[in-house]
């Protein structure tokens, strides 16, 4: 987007962010025509708010799509692809069954991309904290949004809250994840604990697997997204 102004980060995050009020993945991925519709003639806050929701989502097809659904040639999306070397461990570490392995060694290739980029951008980790910090911005997006997405006030202000402690001052390394992974498993799969040291061995793997071209992913995306966006922001 070449942006990152709090109100593009906030966007970027919101589908993930409306789990968290209960939506399901699938409705909470495909809100960004609707959202853009409803605020982007509300000013530029609003313009790359919108473009944000837009960029994560699945429906315009944004990076949910390409890294979840489908990229490419291959059978789904690329985070998908390139965690098929990772189910087995997965699946011993976590403690899951074989059916659910290939969708939960996906989040091991993400919580990689994760490490990769904080590596290379180590300066988006205080934007996102910046962003949850203008209390002003989310009070207003939320009383925009909440009568448009038909979710009361007070769920959506508890979705931030609780998003923002994804935020919160902790190092962005691979234990800090698979500790952060292990509250996940056990609230999707009532799963007590899983091995932390293979879990942090497997996402540093993910990295490892993701960096010969990861770049170029991004790039494929940007440009495959290029016509969903309803104005440029040049």
């Amino acid at each position: 987007m070449e942006r990152l102004d709090d109100a593009a980060i906030l966007g970027s995050i919101f589908p993930d962010l409306l789990l968290l009020s209960g939506l399901d993945w699938e409705t909470s991925h495909s809100l960004g025509e609707k959202i853009w519709h409803h605020l982007h003639k509300g000013g530029e806050e609003r313009v790359l708010f919108s473009l944000g929701v837009i960029s994560h989502g699945i429906e315009p097809r944004g990076l949910d799509y390409y890294s979840d659904e489908k990229f490419g040639t291959f059978e789904k999306g690329y985070c998908f692809e390139k965690a098929r070397p990772l189910v087995d461990a997965v699946v011993e570490a976590c403690n899951l069954s074989l059916n659910d392995g290939w969708w939960k060694a996906h989040n091991f290739i993400e919580m990689g991309v994760e490490l990769y980029l904080n590596r290379r951008r180590p300066e988006l980790i205080s934007k996102l904290r910046r962003a949850f910090s203008n209390t002003g911005l989310i009070t207003s997006l939320i009383l925009d949004l909440s009568p448009v997405l038909k979710i009361e006030k007070a769920p959506l202000e508890k979705s931030f809250e609780k998003f923002k402690q994804f935020a919160e001052d902790e190092p962005v390394d691979a234990r800090a994840l698979a500790i952060r992974f292990q509250r996940q498993i056990y609230i999707r799969h009532n799963i007590e604990s899983i091995n932390i040291s293979q879990s942090r061995a497997i996402i540093e793997k993910g990295e490892k697997i993701i960096i010969p071209d990861i770049e170029a992913f991004f790039r494929d995306v940007k440009e495959k997204m290029a016509p969903v966006w309803p104005v440029s922001l040049e």
